[in-house]
């Protein structure tokens, strides 16, 4: 069995949004688990005096934002004021901490396009994808010459997150301009399965054989492929379709569109929290 961990204060009837990455939280320990899991997003930003607001009038935590507060008027990096309400809470292990320290260190050497990018990034990791491409675009808008370097790795991610969103076509144009830019094997191989998807067997081997220069990355997608369809027969999907057959098979109409039904139901919901702004 697990730890328990015990809350401090109240859960907030009114959340508090954290713009950078437009997450919601609604408790101290919702809070620290953001710090603690994305510490990138520990900069200037943070120090909010409306958090320590936040804190004291929905959570009942009056004494933490005290604390803040006087963190305020003495002036204090962002690290020390993440880490009084870390501290408060008694969230993490010493071992939990000092990693969050050693990636502020590193983060201290980032540029703020490399920061933005990483709430992009965090964006993408939670499956906010339509968040996370906006986020994306609007870096590209902003970026210098001098952050060049970062413009492939943003097309990329770009192209990934379309093909989260079945949006194929998108996912190709961008994964082209990364694997262009930068000759990453991964871009190309995602390239090209994003070229797949959107044409039949016909004319993707028209296309492979009209632009001979993506041939080998081509046999290497078969292979991932067929890797992956042997993954999905251990998958839960794969025994729903299953079931679903035999339904079908021995003329049950009710069940087969009764379970029809709920998997599109599923899949509607998951991609309307996928596109959720």
């Amino acid at each position: 069995m697990g730890n328990v961990l015990l809350c401090t204060g109240r859960y907030a009837e009114n959340p508090y949004h954290i713009e950078s990455i437009c997450t919601n939280v609604y408790c101290v320990e919702e809070l620290c688990y953001l710090f603690a899991s994305n510490p990138f997003m520990i900069d200037a930003g943070i120090m909010d005096k409306e958090l320590a607001g936040w804190l004291d009038e929905e959570c009942g935590l009056t004494e933490l934002s005290h604390q803040l507060l006087t963190l305020f008027q003495r002036g204090c990096q962002p690290g020390i004021f993440v880490n009084t309400i870390l501290d408060y809470v008694n969230y993490l292990s010493k071992e939990e901490r000092e990693k969050i320290d050693a990636v502020l260190k590193d983060n201290a050497g980032l540029s703020q396009y490399e920061k933005q990018k990483k709430q992009g990034d965090f964006l993408m990791k939670n499956g906010r994808y339509q968040m996370a491409l906006q986020e994306y675009d609007r870096l590209l808008s902003l970026l210098p010459e001098t952050e060049s370097e970062l413009r492939p790795l943003l097309y990329h991610n770009m192209g990934v997150a379309y093909g989260h969103l079945f949006q194929f076509e998108s996912a190709a144009k961008y994964l082209k301009k990364a694997y262009e830019l930068s000759g990453r094997e991964e871009s190309g191989i995602q390239y090209l399965s994003a070229v797949r998807n959107q044409l039949s067997e016909g004319e993707y081997i028209s296309f492979i054989a009209d632009n001979g220069q993506y041939y080998e990355l081509s046999l290497k997608v078969e292979k991932l492929y067929e890797a992956a369809r042997g993954q999905f027969e251990a998958t839960r999907e794969n025994r729903m379709l299953s079931a679903l057959k035999i339904y079908r098979d021995e003329g049950n109409t009710a069940s087969y569109y009764e379970e029809i039904d709920k998997i599109i139901s599923e899949m509607k919901d998951k991609y309307r929290e996928n596109v959720s702004q």
